[in-house]
């Protein structure tokens, strides 16, 4: 087992890698506070003039369970239908 640490995910683009979109990058970790395990990606869609509010849409939350590899420049995902 490799470790990784979670600032090393943070900015890693994550792809579905059933149908092969960009869903964005990783911004931020849902960690379990009681075991440090990681729960969710939350995924920043990275859309244009997000820095101005321009086009705010809630961050995708990807469960820790629908990763299927975290490689050193992306994280592929399974398909699956997510909340923002």
């Amino acid at each position: 087992m490799t470790m990784i640490k979670t600032s090393d995910l943070r900015k890693l683009d994550v792809i579905n890698m059933e149908e092969g979109r960009y869903l964005g990058s990783v911004c931020d970790v849902d960690l379990d506070p009681d075991t440090g395990r990681v729960l969710a990606l939350v995924v920043d869609e990275g859309r244009p003039f997000r820095f101005l509010g321009v086009g705010r849409a809630a961050d995708l939350e990807v469960p820790w369970k629908d990763v299927v590899l975290v490689g050193v420049d992306v994280v592929l995902v399974k398909n699956r239908t997510w909340k923002r």
